[in-house]
């Protein structure tokens, strides 16, 4: 084996990079360091990876072991974790809810926490930016505050008397469905202004291929009259 000695490799027209036609062997122990970039169009795979990893990563990141992320921003997708997830908490992003006339919106894409103070009676429940890539159910919670004239407070003018609206993403394609309640009864709230209630909201996507209204299912159910204990 024969070896060549340089400082440094450049192309034949002096004015760029060499190609290693065959690839290239490091041995154990060495290493490729600088202050540039390594560009791979093609898989880099190796059997660990020690540092930080910045920017935009797209595709899939598979991991058999453990792998710790301190942020993972800007997904618009889906993000599928494997079946066991460690972790010390979740901070979720707490957003209000859009309301026309009596038309109160969830828009997934702003979270599925949401705060409400009612000035008028809540009548269509829509439900946006629902995600049809498979099968799957996403649960939205609304902390409400009854507003000076309190609304939704008896079994006829409940909330589910009316059609829940669903539009999905991608392609902003509206379905209708019924809000299902326990017992066959509509949610109502408490009968007080200022009074505190808890809603929440579960939609279920059956992962059908021909997307219909009999696609989608919602549950609501709500937890009322909260306020300090006494004791």
């Amino acid at each position: 084996m024969s070896e060549i000695r340089v400082n440094k490799l450049i192309n034949e027209a002096g004015s760029g990079s060499v190609e290693l036609t065959q690839g290239a062997t490091l041995p154990s122990g060495k290493t490729i360091s600088g202050a540039g970039s390594i560009d791979i169009t093609g898989i880099a795979t190796a059997t660990t990876f020690s540092g930080a990893v910045t920017g935009n990563v797209t595709g899939n990141i598979n991991s058999s072991g453990v792998s710790t992320l301190t942020t993972l921003n800007g997904t618009s997708g889906l993000v599928s974790l494997g079946s066991t997830i460690k972790t010390k908490g979740f901070v979720e992003t707490q957003s209000t809810v859009s309301i026309g006339g009596t038309i109160l919106t969830l828009d997934a894409s702003q979270g599925t926490v949401f705060t409400h103070t009612t000035s008028a009676q809540i009548g269509i429940v829509s439900f946006t930016g629902i995600r049809t890539d498979t099968a799957g159910s996403q649960t939205f919670t609304v902390l409400v505050t009854q507003g000076a004239v309190a609304v939704n407070t008896t079994g006829a003018a409940g909330i589910g008397t009316q059609l829940a609206s669903i539009r999905i993403t991608p392609g902003n394609v509206g379905y209708s469905t019924h809000i299902k309640v326990g017992g066959g009864t509509s949610i109502t709230l408490t009968n007080s202004a200022g009074a505190l209630d808890l809603l929440t909201f579960i939609v279920s996507y059956d992962g059908a291929t021909s997307i219909a209204n009999t696609s989608f299912k919602v549950v609501g159910f709500a937890a009322t009259d909260f306020r300090n204990a006494v004791v």
